[in-house]
């Protein structure tokens, strides 16, 4: 009887590495391998490494990464038993009484999640029931269906009904607070409302399908028409992006995006065949929006509100979008938003969504030729206008002709433009350098001359022999490497990940080892050349060994000399000495 797989070994057979970072990213065949535009940086050049057969996807870019579940930590911001937890649960893999760390159990999000999902059944129950909120969904013209798909309901005018409910079923006041459900505005008196009353609620739904929040939108008087869960636990305004979930495979199919500012908006323009469209909940657009926008699109079509807030909201945007070298284009409406379009117009908006739009820059140069340029009040408005703009664009070849046509529907020449767009990113760059730095600008390297001579061993196994000739590491992930190559039989010519005798973790950090050796072409070599090169890298490592060891040792002995303690500092010498002789091997 075959003996049953642990959980984490049991996930990453079910769930190739490409086809998560595809969950993400767009992913190209390249070779035996798949690369991609990193998510976790800035990419312009598909620098993400993606290896099937090492099960793992890295960037040596930004140097971060790893097998599924690094890559799912990072690019979701969750820890490891969160990232268990929900891969366990994308492949069917059964988790009772596995442990790492911390056995994976109910915990404070489980909690909240449960609570949204049990209060969105509770707002369901109150839409059917409520003559005036299905009215009201008529008068918008919403189709039933969709209202259903996307999980639309009703909180009632009560002060505390809501509140009740959860309590009945089991929820605590601070879960029903945490979630995003309550307000408590005596502290003293202790008293919790219910946030939302006599509201058209929406679901706000993350990419893995998980309410995290709600949006409401009145049907009586009140003062605040939308109204929108507070940040929390679960919730994080600029993480989520309403309808991604329901939007996610038209985009990828079609690579592009459609952006419009409200929930309506975006269950109008699904009601008319464009189901690529997605909006903001409750905050502007954000760069961790943008970046998320990127993982499934490359072009972004800006369907926003035609008021000054909308215009304001589409500069924002394409800024924002540019800095992801995101081609952005732009549907001018006719109506004032979306959703009215699509109730008065609905064959006009779906051809012009269809076709995509015209290139937001041309729309802005249709704008600017509205002003007096001859004046030198227009010249200064337009350029207010342009010059962020024109700043955000990330491609040379792109920034040039955006300015050339800048500088012509301003009347200006292209050279004084430039002097002007030069002066304007020189005042941004002075900006953001009195921001401190998050991290150093220089990175580490990623794996050392003894470790690249070990990753080297691991791929050339035949030539074991020279391994006496490397100083033996004495600690970490090298000495883990080298212990398990020592135990690899005579004669061995491949050498499987999964067979190293090493720990989970180390095993991943040998899987990207073995990548970066492949991403820098040592993988590919010659017998002769495989044996050169081998004792070319021992060298270099073993000449690493000894100026670290005697950079310790220095650092030892003068807190030796200077406490006194004179056996310490003979001892001291002694290894100082040794070290010299191997120093003198290793070159």
């Amino acid at each position: 009887m075959t003996p049953a797989l642990d959980p984490v070994t049991d996930i990453k057979a079910r769930l190739p590495i490409e086809e998560l970072v595809g969950q993400y990213c767009q992913v190209k065949k390249k070779g035996r391998q798949f690369v991609a535009l990193c998510p976790f940086h800035n990419d312009t050049k598909p620098s993400l490494q993606i290896s099937p057969d090492k099960g793992i996807a890295y960037c040596f870019a930004c140097q971060t990464g790893g097998d599924i579940f690094s890559f799912y930590q990072a690019i979701e911001g969750v820890d490891f038993r969160q990232a268990i937890k929900d891969l366990a649960e994308k492949t069917g893999v059964t988790l009772e009484g596995f442990q790492k760390g911390e056995t994976v159990k109910k915990d404070e999000k489980d909690r909240l999640k449960e609570c949204l999902k049990e209060v969105q059944a509770f707002y369901i129950k109150n839409l059917k029931e409520s003559k005036i909120a299905v009215e009201y969904l008529k008068s918008r013209k919403m189709d039933p269906k969709l209202a259903k798909e996307f999980g639309l309901g009703f909180a009632p005018d009560s002060f505390s009904d809501t509140y009740q409910h959860l309590l009945k079923k089991g929820f605590s006041r601070k879960e029903i607070l945490d979630a995003g459900l309550g307000i408590q505005k005596d502290l003293k008196e202790g008293k919790i409302y219910d946030r939302f009353r006599n509201r058209i609620m929406f679901p706000i739904i993350d990419h893995r399908g998980d309410i995290v929040g709600f949006g409401g939108r009145t049907i009586g008087e009140d003062d605040a028409k939308y109204i929108n869960s507070s940040e929390g636990p679960i919730y994080n305004k600029s993480r989520v992006l309403y309808g991604l979930y329901h939007a996610k495979e038209a985009i990828r199919e079609s690579k592009a995006v459609v952006l419009v500012e409200g929930y309506f908006d975006v269950i109008a323009c699904h009601q008319i065949g464009v189901k690529n469209t997605v909006a903001v909940s409750g905050t502007a657009l954000t760069e961790e929006h943008a970046k998320m926008l990127r993982r499934y699109a490359e072009k972004i079509i800006l369907c926003l509100d035609q008021d000054q807030a909308g215009k304001d909201a589409a500069e924002r945007s394409f800024m924002l979008c540019k800095m992801q070298e995101l081609q952005i284009n732009s549907v001018i409406l006719n109506h004032k938003d979306p959703d009215e379009a699509a109730n008065k117009d609905p064959k006009g908006l779906k051809k012009s969504l269809s076709n995509g739009g015209v290139p937001y820059m041309d729309a802005v140069l249709d704008d600017i030729k509205k002003l007096d340029v001859t004046s030198t009040e227009g010249k200064h408005e337009g350029l207010k206008r342009l010059l962020p703009l024109l700043d955000s664009i990330k491609s040379a070849v792109e920034k040039e002709h955006e300015m050339k046509r800048s500088a012509n529907a301003l009347g200006a020449t292209p050279s004084t433009f430039k002097e002007d767009l030069e002066k304007f990113s020189a005042q941004n760059e002075l900006t953001e350098a009195s921001v401190p730095l998050e991290h150093g600008e220089h990175r580490p390297e990623i794996f050392s001359r003894m470790e690249i001579a070990l990753g080297l061993f691991l791929i050339y196994p035949e030539h074991s022999e020279y391994l006496s000739e490397l100083i033996p590491p004495d600690a970490g992930f090298a000495k883990s490497v080298y212990e398990t190559i020592k135990k690899i039989p005579e004669n061995t010519k491949d050498i499987s990940l999964e067979t190293l005798d090493l720990p989970e973790e180390e095993k991943e950090r040998a899987g990207i080892l073995l990548l970066f050796c492949e991403h820098h072409g040592l993988t590919e070599w010659s017998d002769g050349l495989a044996s050169r090169e081998l004792h070319s890298n021992l060298i270099r490592a073993n000449q690493e060994t000894v100026k670290r060891k005697q950079k310790e040792i220095t650092a030892q002995l003068l807190i030796a000399n200077r406490e006194g303690k004179e056996s310490d500092a003979a001892a001291l010498m002694n290894q100082y000495s040794q070290i010299l002789k191997l120093a003198k091997m290793a070159n």
